[in-house]
């Protein structure tokens, strides 16, 4: 097998730093929209755009990353006491105090139609929201037309099922709570950097995180990658991305591991440079001293606001090092760079625009048009011939590293798939090596998604 290897430099950047936004939780790079382009007009989510490199290294020092699995603590022996640790009394308590205040206000300051259901309100309890939360968890898992079908009876000329769930709280009781439940402060909503819609959870939010850290303790590899919540009500904060699951809701910038979300930050798609970014606004001055400091120790790095999220979701993490995969929505050499200065490893896919070496550009210009095909298998690490070309950076592997994997033979009738096709031949399946970079990175990228698909499966 011939493999070329590729070294990258680092993109020459200029000298000059626009200072409009620090890093919030990394002092040592700045958030910047110059060599990117945003997905869509009006949302900050970003990709990096970087000419071609020209010239290329002789020589690539990988980083040598530990092998640490990870560790699961000792959980409680029942399930309702594993989801009492991520919803815990003491914070339904406080929903309950926020629910009853806010319904008494709605009582005393609304004229209320004589049938208005909200008329018949009592003061909830802990009690009857921990059976409100596990109506909705029963819902989602027995599927009915409508929500009011889990509250129907039988009779001689309709049949019904007999859902349990009609014994504990009545259909307008769970409305109500449906309808009023406030897992917020309704009067004290703070003037903090996040919406208002993610000010409502965000302490829920930081207890999961928080927990989900005391409960798992994280391994090397991890993915990271962006995730969609259902949401179909009015937001300024809803995200579209076409090619998910989840096409519309809210989007949040996850760092996961096996399909368990260990870290996550909210989208917030109309903030100039992302989620982390610390804006020079309040103090302007100490934020420009802070950024000549790092000029003069030559240790400020430019990433765009979606690249900086990786930065910030790794440093929300125990303090370890880690090998982060991520896809060609981050990908670029400056990323790679400055996780490594970091003491971290980054495997992902790259696009043509990203910086890459010129000749695999055209490799790649020339694979799409079905031209000047190399055969299966010839070019490894930075690029590779699969079904299609695929364009890797890596900071880990040297790319003389392979793995004997079991492969299916591609159907797809594309030009570019010809060689993989007559390596085949008429074998639907073959053992054969592949790059260990490839490899991996199929293994490890898609811990993300797995945690879609668990939550989906609901």
């Amino acid at each position: 097998m011939y493999v070329i290897e590729i070294i990258l430099k680092r993109p020459m950047t200029s000298q000059s730093i626009p200072g409009e936004a620090l890093n919030a939780s990394d002092p040592s790079s700045y958030i910047t929209e110059k060599n990117s382009r945003r997905e869509q007009p009006n949302d900050v989510t970003c990709r990096p755009v970087f000419n071609p490199a020209t010239r290329c290294g002789a020589y690539f020092l990988p980083m040598e990353m530990p092998s640490r699995d990870p560790v699961i603590k000792s959980l409680p022996h029942t399930p309702l006491e594993l989801f009492q640790i991520f919803l815990p009394y003491s914070l339904v308590k406080i929903w309950v105090q926020y629910t009853n205040h806010w319904v008494e206000s709605l009582l005393q300051d609304r004229h209320l139609k004589p049938a208005a259901r909200l008329k018949s309100w009592v003061e909830t309890s802990v009690a009857e929201v921990y059976i409100w939360l596990a109506i909705l968890v029963y819902i989602v898992i027995h599927k009915e037309a409508t929500i009011h079908s889990h509250w129907e009876t039988s009779h001689p000329e309709h049949y019904a099922p007999d859902h349990p769930i009609r014994r504990l709280l009545t259909y307008d009781r769970f409305q109500l709570l449906q309808r009023h439940i406030r897992v917020f402060n309704p009067f004290n909503i703070s003037d903090t950097h996040l919406p208002r819609v993610f000010q409502a959870v965000d302490n829920w939010s930081e207890h999961i995180q928080r927990v989900s850290l005391d409960l798992w303790t994280p391994g090397t590899n991890l993915a990271v990658d962006e995730c969609m919540t259902r949401f179909t009500g009015r937001s300024y904060e809803t995200t579209k991305v076409p090619n998910k699951p989840t096409p519309l809701g809210f989007k949040s910038w996850v760092a996961a591991q096996k399909g368990f979300f260990l870290q996550w930050i909210w989208h917030q798609p109309k903030k100039r440079y992302g989620p982390v970014a610390l804006v020079k606004k309040k103090d302007p001055i100490q934020l420009s001293r802070q950024l000549r400091s790092q000029r003069r120790r030559g240790l400020y790095t430019p990433l765009n606001p979606t690249q900086s999220v990786v930065i910030a979701l790794v440093n929300k993490l125990p303090k370890a090092r880690y090998h982060v995969f991520i896809d060609n929505l981050f990908s670029s050499a400056n990323l790679f760079t400055h996780l490594r200065r970091l003491g971290h490893g980054a495997t992902g896919t790259a696009r043509r625009n990203c910086g890459i070496y010129k000749p695999f550009v055209q490799l790649k210009v020339d694979d799409t048009a079905g031209r000047n095909l190399l055969r299966f298998g010839e070019v490894n690490q930075i690029a590779w011939k699969d079904n299609s070309l695929v364009l890797f950076l890596t900071s880990v592997f040297k790319g003389d590293e392979l793995v004997k994997r079991k492969r299916k033979r591609p159907n797809t009738m594309e030009a570019r798939a010809r060689p993989i096709q007559r390596f085949f031949g008429d074998e639907a399946v073959k053992d054969f090596n592949i790059p260990l970079v490839a490899a991996i990175y199929n293994d490890e990228m898609n811990h993300v998604d797995r945690g879609d698909q668990l939550r989906a499966s609901l």
